[in-house]
């Protein structure tokens, strides 16, 4: 019996198998390569455009908020409303007495770190020292503040996430003395605590005698908060809740309505009116229009600026070009009613602090 051969594959078809599988192994290499090359560039985008979005600062709006005497120093701030605060762009110091620290957000390294660090700030419940003498020279900001990102984000995220006068008094700044705001403004206000998201950019502030720093809070449901912090000779973190929230002693309306004759604690903006008031001039005068940061209405007040008291108010006027400049005042209606008042309207009767900032512990 004879063996039948096995018939053999032609080689020709053979060899154009194997050219074909290794086409597609080299396709499929490919391909591979192109989806992670686009799912890392997908990444980096959306990172990016997070660090951008919470890192932007308005040069207007700080050249606003942060004169001193002789040129550039600290001013209150609003809950960024649109008078004063535009599209953001980068910042550039003034001189060098805006010291800026690398404003970009991070991660921090972890969450029980956070967790750490609120704990340590909400365990200290007592009222900071009186602010420092003003002959220590040394004193000058908050230095080295990008260092202090995680303890700072902690008390800043614990101020806000509080729902209570007594847990919000924990962070804040000159406690005792704002409690009795904090119970005022809260009987009208409801405190509705925000959902945290990260601390944006964070800047040390030039205030000869203070160790002060701004600082940007960011929510999940809500705009962006600009804040000012205090250290205390303790290494400890306050928040200013008065210039937070524009505290004032009256509601703007109820101020404009009732025009009350004695000198009422407002936290305001003011500027050159750009048309001159009607009537004459009275020799020593100057007028200013004043309004709400977030309520409508405005005002015309006078001032003498001959009396010496008032040399502030020019000065910080002066420093803002006598535009939106946000200013703490006493302004009343003297020798007017709710039905009446004078032609130019308001009187200021004195000058608070430095912007919507009073800078000694005493004073209210």
């Amino acid at each position: 019996m004879t063996d039948t051969p096995i018939n053999e594959p032609d080689p020709p078809r053979k060899s154009r198998a194997r050219s074909r599988e290794t086409v597609m192994n080299t396709l499929a290499g490919v391909l591979g390569c192109l989806a992670l090359v686009v799912m890392i560039a997908t990444v980096f985008r959306v990172a990016t455009a997070k660090l951008w979005e919470s890192s932007q600062i308005n040069p207007d709006y700080v050249d606003a908020v942060y004169e001193d005497l002789q040129g550039r120093g600290w001013s209150g701030d609003s809950r960024e409303n649109s008078a004063l605060i535009s599209a953001a762009g980068d910042v550039k110091p003034a001189g060098n007495k805006l010291t800026l620290n690398d404003v970009t957000p991070r991660e921090e390294d972890s969450k029980s770190a956070k967790k750490a660090a609120i704990a340590t700030a909400a365990s200290s419940n007592t009222p900071p020292p009186p602010a420092p003498a003003p002959d220590l020279p040394n004193i000058n900001g908050i230095a080295n503040i990008e260092a202090k990102r995680i303890e700072i984000e902690a008390v800043i995220r614990g101020f806000f996430e509080s729902n209570s006068i007594d847990m919000k008094l924990v962070f804040a700044r000159d406690s005792m003395r704002v409690r009795p705001l904090m119970e005022n403004f809260y009987r009208s206000h409801p405190m509705n605590p925000p959902r945290w998201k990260n601390l944006g950019w964070l800047m040390s502030v030039d205030e000869k005698g203070y160790r002060f720093g701004y600082a940007q809070a960011v929510f999940d449901d809500a705009e962006p908060i600009s804040v000012v912090i205090e250290e205390t000779t303790e290494g400890k973190y306050r928040v200013d809740w008065e210039s937070s929230v524009s505290y004032g002693e009256l509601d703007w309306k109820e101020f404009l309505k009732v025009r009350p004759a004695e000198p009422t604690l407002l936290r305001v903006i003011a500027s050159k009116p750009q048309v001159a008031p009607e009537g004459t001039a009275v020799e020593g005068q100057e007028i200013i229009e004043i309004k709400h940061p977030a309520q409508e209405g405005t005002v015309l007040a006078s001032f003498d600026r001959n009396d010496p008291k008032f040399q502030s108010l020019i000065e910080q006027l002066q420093s803002g070009n006598w535009k939106d400049v946000p200013l703490t005042l006493r302004l009343c209606f003297p020798g007017s009613s709710s039905t009446g008042g004078t032609s130019l309207g308001a009187k200021i009767a004195n000058i608070e602090g430095k912007g919507w900032l009073i800078l000694q512990g005493n004073r209210s």
